[in-house]
């Protein structure tokens, strides 16, 4: 996967994240709900900062992440079909292929279904050895590897703690900080129930009116 290259020339010499958010507004003209407007902003700048990393990747893992980050935060988002709008619009606005996204994630998560955990990080470890000077790490390439592991099907019912000894064994397969990994997908199971708790009291008061 790559970023778009007809973009290629306006990416080198885009300096600020406003240039990003401008156009992210251009493409997608809507209001967002205010449940949902903080992860629009968030992941508009992440994107723009990761877009400007040297040695940063946009693979079938971040994509996996990406992915698995949007659909979460984004679960009751209405109206519903603006939802794909606002996903094209996030990736667009930065240079990034929805497009490329959505098939590659989906193409790893399918292979993901069929492995072991051998399989999985022979995987990983193989793409990472692909790039001579190492993939930069990202929060969302995290999730990509959280949900990667959730799908092997001889790992979904371990307790949580063996799930995080296996995570541990790919971090450090991948050369990752595991205490950065554990400490945002922590985070990232924190902020989802929160999310799913606010929408919950939504929810609630939408009926008793």
């Amino acid at each position: 996967m790559v970023l778009k290259n007809y973009l290629g020339l306006a990416l080198s010499v885009r300096a600020t994240i406003s240039d990003s958010k401008s156009d992210f507004h251009k493409e997608f003209p809507y209001v967002i709900p205010s449940i949902y407007r903080k992860l629009a902003d968030e992941l508009v700048v992440e994107l723009h900062l990761l877009s400007h990393q040297k040695n940063f990747k946009d693979d079938a893992i971040f994509a996996t992440g990406l992915k698995e980050i949007f659909s979460k935060f984004t679960n009751g988002y209405k109206p519903s079909e603006h939802v794909e709008k606002l996903f094209d619009a996030i990736c667009n606005c930065n240079g990034f292929n929805p497009i490329e996204i959505k098939i590659s994630s989906e193409k790893l998560i399918n292979k993901a279904k069929e492995f072991t955990k051998e399989d999985l990080i022979n995987f990983l470890t193989r793409k990472e050895s692909d790039t001579k000077e190492g993939n930069y790490y990202s929060r969302i390439n995290a999730i990509g590897i959280y949900k990667l592991v959730n799908e092997i099907p001889s790992l979904k019912d371990l307790k949580e703690e063996d799930i995080n000894k296996e995570i541990t064994n790919i971090s450090n397969s991948l050369g990752y900080q595991y205490s950065r990994v554990e400490k945002d997908i922590s985070m990232y199971k924190s902020n989802i129930e929160k999310m799913k708790q606010a929408l919950e009291i939504i929810a609630l008061n939408l009926k008793s009116k």
